[in-house]
């Protein structure tokens, strides 16, 4: 989008603008002008914005964006999607991006500011709310995020060899928050690396915070450890350096909504469980996993559908990314049978043995699980 045309450089002054499919947004009401925020890591954390709607020609809800700019009268240099409401929270990790975007440095306070654009189809109506002062201070993200991250050290299964080192997912939707599965070993030490060619930045975990070895905010001085021997699920976010270590303990597969007779997998290794000719039970066809966490507390997580309601059973011609694995809290959705899968309907009516694989590994871009009907 071109550059408002202001009367002024103060943030009182109005923007002048030619009306289209959809009328600009007139009025801001939350949050107010000079507002202060410390942004933290958490994701509960959030500002909710608010503004007078717009109307559209053909009568339906207007789109909404809340814009950010470094200054009340340049460019957008930011964009966050407010949907069809007037009112939107976003989260403080989203705040930190489009600080990033206006100039301010990570770990800094500095001031930027918003406005509203709406929008219906393909017409965009101008900035017409006069932007508001946002104050912030930045969280310590990194301001070069790596495109893949790896796992290695004496403390991990592939040890020291970086040709072999476990690979992270990328999990998070705008980028910069990887999570890994495997097995580590106590009282050896392990780190994470940008590539596998040895040339790449190193990273470590201290005092539960992201840190890079060499030139960084606060430079890391030594390779992580864990005090105990097990399974870990390795979560760190370069966009805020917060970390999450903790241990896997268990993994279940249920059927329906029977969580007491729920059948243990077995640690394969490199992020991968197994259940073997499991001869499954009549009645429902759905299924699920439950994983047992360990770390500042200890709770259960569904590995579970993206899907919160597969009314239809997959086909043996479904594609892959149908058993796709999603690492969801809301455990108890629909009394267990929400994000529940399905047996495929033909193979499991000719029999109820199968075998079962969990992938929560990098051999595809997703974690998933793979099916065996066995005659």
């Amino acid at each position: 989008m071109a550059g408002l045309a202001l009367a002024g450089a103060s943030c009182s002054n109005d923007l002048t603008y030619e009306p289209g499919g959809v009328s600009p947004v007139k009025g801001l009401l939350a949050p107010a002008d000079n507002y202060y925020v410390e942004l933290l890591s958490a994701s509960t954390a959030t500002v909710e914005f608010s503004w007078e709607p717009a109307l559209a020609e053909d009568g339906q809800l207007p789109h909404y964006e809340v814009v950010f700019f470094s200054e009340p009268g340049g460019e957008i240099v930011y964009r966050l999607d407010a949907g069809s409401s007037t009112t939107a929270s976003f989260a403080h990790k989203d705040l930190n991006l489009a600080a990033k975007a206006a100039g301010i440095e990570a770990g800094e306070s500095g001031d930027m500011y918003w406005s509203v654009v709406s929008s219906r189809g393909v017409t965009e109506a101008p900035v017409e709310a006069t932007p508001r002062c946002l104050s912030v201070k930045r969280l310590f993200g990194f301001d070069v995020i790596p495109e893949t991250l790896y796992l290695t050290g004496e403390a991990t299964e592939t040890g020291t060899d970086l040709a072999s080192a476990m690979q992270f997912q990328m999990t998070g939707a705008d980028g910069g928050e990887f999570t890994v599965i495997g097995y580590l070993e106590a009282g050896a030490t392990y780190e994470m690396c940008e590539n596998t060619s040895g040339s790449g930045r190193r990273f470590s975990i201290e005092e539960g915070e992201l840190r890079e070895f060499g030139a960084d905010v606060k430079p890391a001085t030594q390779a992580a450890s864990v005090d105990e021997s097990g399974i870990y699920r390795i979560y760190v976010d370069f966009n805020t350096r917060a970390t999450i270590v903790e241990r896997v303990t268990k993994l279940v597969m249920y059927q329906r909504d029977d969580v007491a007779g729920a059948v243990e997998l077995t640690y394969q290794g490199l992020g991968v469980w197994l259940l073997e000719k499991h001869t499954t039970t009549d009645g429902d066809n759905r299924y699920g996993f439950l994983a047992t966490l360990s770390g500042d507390t200890t709770y259960q997580e569904k590995w579970s559908s993206v899907n919160y309601n597969n009314n239809d059973a997959p086909t043996s011609g479904s594609a892959p990314d149908w058993w796709r694995i999603y690492m969801n809290k809301d455990i108890t959705a629909d009394g267990w049978w929400g994000y529940t899968f399905k047996w495929i309907t033909d193979l499991w009516s000719a029999t109820k043995v199968v075998t079962i694989e969990v992938h929560m590994d990098h051999t595809r871009d997703y974690y998933y699980h793979t099916v065996t009907y066995i005659e």
